[in-house]
């Protein structure tokens, strides 16, 4: 990330994972795809980018919706985040959301937690359903250079493919540290002072 210090015009944040931790079990969730497509389904997000544009796709997607609108209730935005998203639209750069949860899920939550104003697009599996395909379309948007932009997101497997794209990433762990600043603190600062 370092490298890219100044050139930065973009930023793709993941939803869950770096803004907030749904409270959602992802397991039985999971099983509950399962039961309704009728077959093991091992990943959500290999079955949307597998099944994508398909009734399956539509109908399983309706229903992880459903859980993932419930699971907002209990599901507080992650210390710092508000701060940091303020200071990083100071710095005019654009802001995206780029998520494979649903594009209502997340319109909600931002907005009730003030938040929506920040964002120039959210990219969801409803548009592209894998976060590679997401990272493209923004870099399409936003008319950069891969080198222009930034991917926060918490998952190393999104990390990995994203990287292929020549876009700096940051992996994002939003776990607390003992007797110190939490490394969540520490990310957003990190994150931050590099643009």
């Amino acid at each position: 990330m370092a490298d890219n210090i100044g050139k930065i015009k973009a930023i793709a944040l993941d939803f869950d994972g770096v803004i907030v931790n749904l409270d959602l079990d992802w397991k039985a969730a999971i099983c509950q795809a399962s039961a309704i497509a009728g077959y093991d389904i091992k990943s959500l997000i290999l079955f949307y980018e597998e099944q994508f544009g398909t009734p399956i796709f539509e109908k399983i997607s309706g229903e992880m919706e459903t859980l993932e609108l419930h699971a907002l209730k209990t599901s507080p935005v992650l210390p710092h985040v508000k701060e940091a998203i303020e200071m990083l639209a100071q710095k005019n750069v654009d802001l995206y959301i780029v998520s494979m949860q649903s594009q209502r899920v997340i319109k909600q939550f931002l907005e009730q937690h003030g938040l929506e104003v920040y964002f120039k697009e959210i990219v969801t599996r409803e548009k592209c359903p894998g976060k590679k395909a997401q990272v493209t379309y923004v870099l399409k948007q936003a008319g950069i250079n891969p080198i222009q932009l930034l991917l926060i997101d918490d998952s190393k497997r999104n990390i990995s493919l994203c990287s292929e794209l020549g876009v700096a990433c940051f992996h994002f762990q939003n776990k607390a540290g003992l007797f110190r600043k939490s490394v969540t603190e520490e990310s957003w600062e990190k994150i931050v002072a590099s643009i």
